[in-house]
């Protein structure tokens, strides 16, 4: 099976980033798949995807190094299961609380022994590498090497999350805790993310990550404020959100079009006139 290598970085102690996809479309993930990010972040949860979608972007993701990963819409291990099933090399799980719930995640994302995961999935055998392809036999060697290769990520997203950090991390399979602040702020009534309270909370699960060696990730929306966190010792980050940057990209575009007429105006003003 293939190596996902965004996993090993972070095994690695080094940093992995990615963007995330909420429009439902395979042809935006085709396009990111190109672009040789550590991962691509397929969020099922916040965005409009459905099962038919995510499953046609994970087709552009089997011969590329980029892991697909897939924000679940919960701690479901249906959901779980089915995605790495469709062929993703990663799932990342909202609103996790419990050393319990991690071990259900982890347990629903492993073949036996590690977990109870079923094998397996109609895509999964293309991950296989270094032989001719064949079903069963491609079938075979995903189930033995997955483990070792499917990336599993929790969101702490509450004060209570939070509390348990330390725990979480001692999880067998977890292997990086990621921050929503967004959420996390509102948690504890807090007006913004740049509340005291919510930064405090914050360095909380950075020193966490520090004792137990398991990275610790934050849900960026710039490449300025991906290089703060990563600054500060986080080592899973995003640097962009198509829901951010395409309206962007759009606005540029429309202040181009309002500036045409006037242009065309000045330059050509007898054109114009007539």
């Amino acid at each position: 099976m293939k190596i996902n290598l965004a996993r090993q970085k972070l095994l690695q102690k080094r940093v992995i980033c990615g963007p995330s996809l909420c429009y439902p479309a395979p042809e935006i993930a085709e396009e990111a798949a190109q672009h040789r990010f550590d991962f691509v972040w397929l969020d099922w949860q916040h965005g409009a995807w459905t099962e038919s979608t995510i499953n046609s972007a994970l087709a552009s993701f089997v011969h590329v190094e980029t892991a697909a990963v897939v924000r679940t819409p919960s701690d479901d291990a249906t959901w779980i299961s089915r995605v790495l099933d469709l062929g993703a090399l990663g799932v990342i799980v909202p609103m996790v609380e419990t050393v319990q719930q991690c071990e259900s995640i982890v347990a629903a994302s492993k073949f036996p022994p590690q977990g109870r995961r079923s094998a397996t999935g109609l895509r999964t055998p293309y991950h296989a590498i270094g032989q001719r392809y064949d079903y069963l036999r491609s079938a075979m060697d995903y189930t033995e090497n997955a483990n070792d290769q499917i990336l599993v990520v929790v969101m702490l997203e509450t004060e209570a999350g939070i509390r348990n950090v330390r725990e979480i991390m001692k999880v067998p399979g977890i292997d990086c805790v990621l921050i929503g602040p967004y959420d996390l702020s509102r948690s504890i009534g807090a007006s913004s993310m740049d509340d005291p309270r919510v930064e405090d909370l914050i360095q909380q699960v950075l020193a966490a990550s520090s004792a137990t060696g398991v990275a610790a990730g934050y849900v960026t929306n710039t490449p300025e404020e991906a290089q703060q966190r990563v600054q500060q010792g986080f080592r899973m980050v995003c640097p962009g959100h198509d829901v951010t940057v395409l309206p962007k990209a759009f606005h540029a575009m429309k202040r181009c079009s309002d500036r045409l007429d006037s242009i065309r105006t000045a330059a050509h003003p007898r054109a114009v006139l007539a």
